[in-house]
């Protein structure tokens, strides 16, 4: 292991754009820099004179905030393909982000022309998780892509919208922004329009976010159209069994019942009358408070 003093200005960051460095981590550093000093050296390949940063790029840029004329710096030998696969082991144990993880598998893969088993090999992972991270990276919209790496969309969403159409992603996001959605009511969001039931009630979730997510109630599995929340939802199911009971009924009648006893046609006579001041009266009140509700919706406006 060879250790050198260098300036910070003088190190060569190219690989830096595999990394994403939050403002809170180098402002943390900085502090830990100033209390106790560096206590660990930067990491960095010898290549053609030059010395290419391969770790520590939070370090390094604290370093220079805080005028440091020189920091320790330890130099290994490394390929093009090694420097890069050193950004991923040397912080895996802290976790990189995901979108960093996904940049690096691409650019492996498209740049250094390695295949999924290779790139496996190099970063000591499987070719799922090398698949997962390539798949998700060439099925976000670059817009998406820029806003992770600012850390304005979570992972839980980006993982979510990986499977819609590029202009969909972008139009979900830019609506979760409007509304201050935080990143777990993104998610939500998200859900909500992917599992919503037809265009209207993806038009509703996509226009009205955090009213979306507040009405979303009870079963996340289950179908949701943000439009009802639960209470409405039940009563929209009651009236499509009611209607399903109608379409059963008439089938059977045109089928033919053969032949009753006159006991049967009482017994059939007298459920008739009961289901139907039922469901008139139920149907009635259903268009009572739909007529008030549309009285009042207009009122709103």
């Amino acid at each position: 292991m060879t250790l050198r003093e260098v300036s910070p200005r003088e190190l060569d960051l190219s690989l830096g754009r595999l990394r994403q460095l939050p403002e809170a981590a180098v402002r943390e550093k900085m502090e830990s820099l100033k209390s106790k000093g560096q206590l660990t050296p930067l990491v960095a390949a010898e290549q053609a004179g030059a010395l290419v940063l391969v770790d520590g790029f939070v370090r390094r840029l604290a370093a220079e905030r805080l005028g440091l004329e020189a920091v320790l710096v330890e130099v290994v030998q490394a390929s093009p393909v090694q420097m890069k696969a050193q950004v991923y082991l040397r912080n895996r144990d802290r976790g990189l982000m995901l979108v960093e993880e996904c940049r690096l598998v691409r650019e492996l893969a498209d740049m250094d022309g390695l295949s999924q088993v290779e790139i496996g090999d190099v970063l000591e992972q499987n070719k799922s998780w090398v698949c997962r991270r390539l798949g998700l990276y060439r099925s976000l919209s670059p817009h998406l892509l820029e806003d992770a790496a600012a850390g304005l969309v979570g992972e839980g969403s980006l993982r979510r919208l990986a499977s819609l159409p590029a202009c969909n992603q972008e139009l979900l996001v830019t609506a979760a922004r409007r509304d201050g959605l935080s990143a777990r009511e993104t998610s939500v969001f998200i859900d909500l329009w992917r599992r919503a039931t037809d265009p209207e009630a993806r038009q509703y979730v996509a226009e009205h976010p955090r009213e979306a997510v507040r009405r979303a109630r009870g079963d996340r599995e289950r179908p949701v159209d943000a439009r009802l929340g639960e209470a409405g939802r039940q009563l929209l199911e009651g009236l499509l069994v009611l209607r399903q009971a109608s379409l059963r009924m008439r089938r059977r009648l045109r089928d033919g019942l053969g032949e009753l006893p006159s006991e049967g046609v009482r017994a059939l006579a007298a459920a008739r009358d009961r289901a139907e001041d039922e469901c008139v009266t139920a149907l009635g009140e259903v268009r009572t408070w739909l007529s008030q509700a549309g009285c009042a919706g207009e009122a709103g406006t």
